[in-house]
């Protein structure tokens, strides 16, 4: 008695190399993008850094975060070549400007000479601080592994959100009043 087609092995072998590949690519792919960026360090206190400012501060000043405890602190690693982080800076700089008195937008530049930095804040327009991170010592204790990277820390100093990717300007104000609310609560 002949086996039917189905059990062959011109047809078995194809669908079980197509449901490995399709598991692969959904492990490897869509699985990574389910997961909360940067789980590990949510409600954990945020790593210090000092970092010098390059544009929109003091001329030669260096920003200490732990000086900033009294604010909700928004961390934004960048670079000039990223196209995200090019869509990503106007957002950040309306929620600096819409919230001067207890919101603060840090960007940090991970990847410019600090003078290219400087000539990119001031080409955009930008009004937030601009840090630049040679050494990459932030952007490695804040997992900045792709960019941009939005970090949001409140005011007792505790990680609250990080976001690898583009934000929308929507879901960033949502949790910033979140935060806000939970700080002036606590």
């Amino acid at each position: 008695m002949a086996q039917p087609e189905f059990y062959s092995g011109k047809t078995l072998y194809p669908a079980i190399a197509a449901l490995i590949a399709l598991s692969a690519l959904f492990g490897l792919v869509i699985m990574p993008r389910l997961a909360p960026a940067g789980g590990e360090l949510l409600d954990e206190p945020a790593p210090d850094f000092t970092l010098p400012v390059v544009a929109n501060g003091d001329p030669g000043a260096r920003m200490k975060l732990s000086e900033m405890s009294d604010k909700i602190v928004i961390l934004d690693f960048w670079a000039s070549w990223c196209q995200p982080c090019a869509m990503q800076a106007p957002i950040l700089d309306r929620i600096a400007r819409r919230y001067p008195d207890d919101v603060v937008v840090l960007g940090i530049n991970v990847d410019d000479p600090p003078e290219k930095a400087k000539h990119y804040a001031v080409q955009k327009g930008l009004s937030y601080p601009i840090l630049t991170d040679i050494a990459g010592e932030a952007q490695a204790a804040y997992g900045a592994s792709s960019l941009p990277t939005i970090v949001l820390i409140d005011k007792r100093g505790r990680i609250k959100t990080l976001v690898r990717g583009l934000v929308r300007e929507a879901a960033l104000e949502r949790v910033l009043r979140t935060v806000r609310g939970s700080s002036e609560q606590g």
